[in-house]
């Protein structure tokens, strides 16, 4: 009898639209700030923080692949320039932080994303493989439900399209890399990074609105425009 089939799912604009959530979550850190740092939010205002963050990963780049590593390391030397000693501006950037994530994580859920998980958990084991820091326990997104795997590259210090994590997420679901079937939206994090691990790939491109363009050298398995198209295109795939 073959192994089970494992389907694994990024998280960031595949099950739901993450632009939204951050401009939410960096809106919730302004007045955060403002409300205790008077002119800091002004001064490190997000859309013009790309040189600290350049900065950031020049001084640190064994953190480049952590998301929440790099965004805790910005605060914390932001606000050292914007006045307040080293210690105190760790311990306020670890504060602020919790902020945002708790903003970070009150994603929208595209409509077919419950539909269609229950279908496919029906037959398959799902598991999440993300290089966000999105969390599928939190309250607000409460996805936890179906994924009996989850691997974040900031938790294990890799990220896609980086073939080992797709080998430590085989390792981890027990399910040979063959036998797993990852979706995505990006085609190289997620399409490139599955197939050069020995998985297949299933591009999830929103509603057909992105060409595959010439220079993505590495093609998907199959291309999906819904969430709810991926239970027969993978019951095709078996065959």
């Amino acid at each position: 009898m073959s192994q089970q089939l494992l389907i694994s799912f990024d998280l960031d604009n595949t099950l739901w639209d993450v632009d939204p959530t951050l401009v939410r979550a960096e809106h919730a850190m302004e007045k955060w700030f403002d409300e205790r740092f008077p002119g800091f939010a002004e001064r490190f205002y997000t859309p013009t923080m790309g040189d600290l963050k350049n900065r950031v990963l020049l001084s640190q780049p064994e953190i480049a692949k952590d998301v929440t590593q790099v965004r805790l390391a910005m605060y914390q030397q932001a606000l050292q320039e914007y006045g307040l000693p080293s210690e105190e501006a760790e311990q306020v950037a670890e504060q602020a932080f919790d902020v945002f994530y708790d903003w970070r994580q009150r994603i929208d859920l595209y409509p077919d994303v419950h539909i269609t998980l229950d279908k496919l958990a029906e037959r398959y084991e799902l598991a999440a493989l993300t290089n966000g820091n999105a969390d599928v326990f939190h309250p607000a997104i409460s996805l936890n439900r179906y994924f009996g795997t989850v691997i974040r590259a900031d938790q294990e210090g890799i990220a896609k399209p980086d073939p080992e994590i797709f080998e430590r997420l085989a390792t981890k679901s027990g399910v040979s890399l063959e036998r797993v079937i990852h979706v995505g939206d990006h085609p190289v994090d997620d399409v490139e990074g599955a197939v050069a691990a020995g998985a297949r790939a299933i591009w999830f491109n929103r509603h057909g609105a992105r060409r595959w363009r010439s220079e993505w050298a590495t093609t998907p398995d199959a291309e999906v425009h819904s969430l709810q198209e991926l239970v027969s295109v993978i019951q095709n795939m078996e065959l």
